[in-house]
């Protein structure tokens, strides 16, 4: 008997991906030949082709078509069939950034779809950013990129996850091939580096470059003098703008009051606009289109603030970042656009003021868990640099709660709650929008998951001022199956547990980030119908380690237990050789947050 097995094949697959790159030391021409093969239904938004280019650099040769397997042709592109659109959708921002689309389907699986194009660059950063499998769930089976410079260009090349390329020597030129086979998707571990940094790529950055100005690669003060040249007249303020901040200014008994007028100055008349910065749009829009406009992007409003600060004396750095709670770690070696993001730096006598210009809700001087404790480029023309901003220290994280739970005779458990939040919590909740409908509310807050099983009936967020970088939360809520009787004893499980799952030693491969330090303070006291005779269970502990600490003291009167915890986690980045330490420390105060208790009456 013959058994024939079937795979299952994947919605969409990559079957031939190839890129060419040619350098006449002026002018980057690049073609691409994408072969994808469309294998269900699902796989169909896969076949929506999207071409990201910038006006000025044109895309040509555009050819596409759609085949059986066999390589039948079924239908080929038409011009009718592409369009051409802004990027972005605001008038004012990033009008030359555009997306070529065009889609072919077929309602017959499999079938291939194949197309090709060619764009001549004008401006650049890099010669390629070359990653050979973007997306999880599309496999590729064969990825090439090939890369022809003149002679004597000089270039940096860092190649990550892929076998060095095969070179051949010519006369007049030098020609570079990678190629990668079955290419595969790195997943990211829990508390891995981002995502971005793991992918198998090979980026090619020219030591000179042309974007907008020529600029050179050779340093990063070299990087960073680009970088101030590129905004060097966007700086203007309009006239009445200019006599508004002097109005503005004009009692101030300090510099610090002044920068501190100016920025909620511009957080009570600006507002963001979400265009985020990568490879290209690094040119702000200019101080003057936000002063009409009364909107920006992150390099708009920063240079708006740096343009006000400017009209009335102060210095002050625009200062590029990886913004988010995982940022990319910056490759120090490559001086290149390694940034999303930018900030404004102010140097004071005694202090450095740090402003994210982007957030109407940010306390004064306060960069929280998007922006702290990482490389930064300071562009200040020629004494460009790369600094560090500073890190959320264990306080700077606290948060306390304070809870009293009540278990009723029927066995109704209701809860009343106080916190006060700082960190990530505070982040995510300070900027909760007055316009919002509560039910909206409601599920951010529920998403915080710092209530297990808990209904919540009604909540307040309170914070004292707007540059308190701290904000009080009350819940009331009814819980739901943390009490559960068993004869004359009731089993009670954890309210709200500190838990991180990490991955086993032996199947751990990447380093361990904790970006920022966690520290919780908790107070719980339970009053139950009836006097405690005994719990057992769940007992007082200490853990101490390099890593942080847990504490938990349990206590009984009549028919109260009170329960206080204390959680701390240290900041830190770990390789496989502590992996297992922390991994230990970890699990440890894991397994004492889930233990559940038995209480027994009396």
């Amino acid at each position: 008997m013959t058994v024939t097995a079937y795979t299952q094949l994947p919605d969409c697959q990559i079957n031939d991906y190839r890129t060419y790159v040619k350098f006449n030391g002026n002018k980057l021409v690049e073609r691409t030949e994408i072969s994808l093969q469309i294998n269900s239904a699902k796989g169909t938004d896969y076949a929506e082709i999207e071409i990201p280019y910038t006006k000025g650099n044109s895309i040509k040769e555009l050819e596409a078509g759609i085949y059986d397997l066999l390589g039948n042709e079924i239908r080929s592109l038409k011009r009718k069939d592409i369009t051409h659109a802004n990027a972005f959708s605001y008038d004012q921002f990033h009008s030359d950034d555009m997306v070529l689309s065009f889609e072919l389907i077929h309602n017959r699986y499999p079938y291939v779809l194949k197309y090709s194009y060619q764009e001549e660059v004008n401006d650049f950063l890099y010669l390629a950013y070359w990653v050979p499998r973007r997306y999880e769930k599309v496999p590729v089976k064969s990825a090439s990129l090939e890369l022809e410079l003149p002679k004597g260009i000089d270039a940096q090349v860092y190649e990550q996850g892929v076998d060095s390329a095969n070179v051949q020597h010519f006369s007049d030129k030098d020609v570079y091939k990678w190629e990668v086979e079955d290419a595969s998707y790195v997943e990211r571990e829990r508390f891995g580096p981002q995502y971005r940094e793991l992918q198998n790529k090979v980026v090619i950055i020219p030591e000179h470059f042309c974007y907008g100005l020529d600029g050179s690669s050779h340093s990063w003060k070299s990087f960073g003098e680009w970088l101030s040249r590129l905004k060097a007249y966007q700086g203007n303020l309009s006239e009445t703008e200019k006599t508004k901040v002097r109005q503005l200014t004009s009692n101030c008994k300090s510099e610090l009051e002044k920068i501190d007028v100016l920025y909620k100055y511009m957080q009570d008349n600006t507002r963001y606009i979400n265009v985020s910065l990568d490879i290209g749009g690094l040119q702000p829009e200019s101080a003057q289109s936000v002063c009409t406009n009364k909107y920006g992007d992150c390099k708009a409003l920063s240079n708006y603030m740096q343009s006000m600060l400017n009209e009335v004396g102060i210095p002050s750095i625009y200062t590029a970042v990886f913004a988010g709670r995982n940022p990319v770690k910056v490759k120090e070696a490559y001086p290149s656009q390694q940034f999303n993001h930018v900030i404004l730096c102010v140097p004071m006598a005694n202090d450095t003021i740090w402003l994210e210009c982007t957030d109407n809700t940010s306390p004064f001087n306060h960069l929280g868990t998007f922006t702290q404790n990482r490389k930064v480029l300071l562009i200040d023309d020629e004494n460009s640099k790369l600094a560090i901003t500073p890190a959320l220290k264990i306080d700077d994280v606290l948060n306390e709660y304070n809870t009293h739970v009540n278990v009723a005779k029927d066995g109704e458990v209701t809860m009343y709650s106080t916190a006060r939040l700082q960190g990530y919590y505070f982040d995510y909740l300070k900027g909760l929008d007055d316009g919002l409908a509560e039910r909206e509310k409601l599920d951010y807050l529920e998403e915080l998951e710092m209530f297990e099983q808990a209904d919540i009936q009604d909540y307040e967020i309170n914070r004292l001022h707007r540059d308190s970088s701290y904000l009080n939360l009350s819940v009331d809520a009814k819980l739901n199956g943390i009490i559960e009787p068993i004869g004359s004893r009731v089993l009670l499980k954890p309210l709200r547990p500190f838990y991180i799952k990490l991955d086993k030693p032996e199947k751990r491969t990447q380093e361990l980030r904790f970006n920022y330090p966690y520290n919780v303070k908790d107070s719980i006291a339970i009053e139950l119908p009836r006097n405690i005779k005994n719990v057992s269970g769940i007992k007082s502990i200490h853990i101490e380690s390099d890593y942080g600490s847990y504490k938990r003291v349990i206590s009984t009167e009549e028919n109260k237990l009170s329960i206080y915890r204390h959680i701390i986690i240290n900041a830190g980045s770990y390789q496989m050789d502590d992996y297992e330490k922390v991994y230990q420390f970890i699990k440890s105060c894991s397994n004492a947050e889930l233990q559940k208790g038995m209480i027994t009456y009396q």
